[in-house]
């Protein structure tokens, strides 16, 4: 009898032992907590603007030229129209023009015609003194508040300018090109829309020595 009670001692001590000895191991182990989420990294860019304009409306907007005379983008319905937003006060807007001219200039008779709309302008003689300097050969409307718009209903990001829409000949957007453009990427782009073959290549070699002259 007093055998079984000196076992039932011991391993009483031994399960409180084991037991003792777990808690410590467990209050030595680091706390284990869920991996942190990573944050998504945020764009600068803003959120797309939701349209206040139908397509068909942006094309019917009225927006006066220079002269005074109020036009509507669908005024040049059944031609490729190349819009370029752009400002007086856009170094990239200014450079492009010269761009413009020789692809209105070049491409008129197969049926482009290229219209700019001066955006965020104060003074509109501004935008006469630097037509007339940089000869321009195409139609300029006054795009006062409605450029965001316009582009925006056309299905682009009014987020900085220049910003060229390319309307093929049925009325529908057939390219949106933020930023300015690559002057072969621009001709190839309006020659797709008149359904004209693209540039043939460069030739590195001719390239590469026309570089070196």
């Amino acid at each position: 009898m007093k055998h079984a009670q000196t076992t039932g001692l011991v391993i009483a001590i031994l399960i409180a032992a084991a037991a003792a000895g777990f808690g410590v191991y467990a209050w030595m182990q680091p706390l284990h907590h869920p991996a942190a989420t990573t944050p998504v990294a945020q764009t600068s860019a803003p959120a797309a603007a939701v349209p206040t304009l139908s397509a068909a409306q942006a094309l019917a907007l009225s927006m006066y030229d220079l002269q005074g005379k109020s036009h509507t983008l669908d005024d040049w319905r059944g031609k490729v129209l190349l819009v370029n937003f752009w400002a007086t006060w856009c170094p990239p807007c200014r450079a492009e023009v010269p761009l413009l001219v020789k692809l209105q200039a070049k491409y008129a008779a197969q049926g482009l015609q290229v219209v700019g709309i001066a955006t965020d302008e104060q003074n509109q003689q501004d935008v006469r003194d630097f037509v007339r300097k940089m000869v321009v050969n195409y139609p300029i409307l006054m795009g006062g508040g409605h450029s965001a718009d316009i582009v925006n209903a056309l299905g682009g990001d009014f987020i900085g300018l220049p910003v060229t829409v390319v309307v093929g000949s049925d009325g529908k957007v057939f390219r949106i090109n933020p930023g300015a453009m690559d002057p072969r990427d621009a001709e190839n782009l309006v020659r797709a829309a008149l359904s004209l073959p693209a540039l043939p290549p460069l030739n590195p070699a001719i390239t590469t020595q026309a570089t070196r002259r």
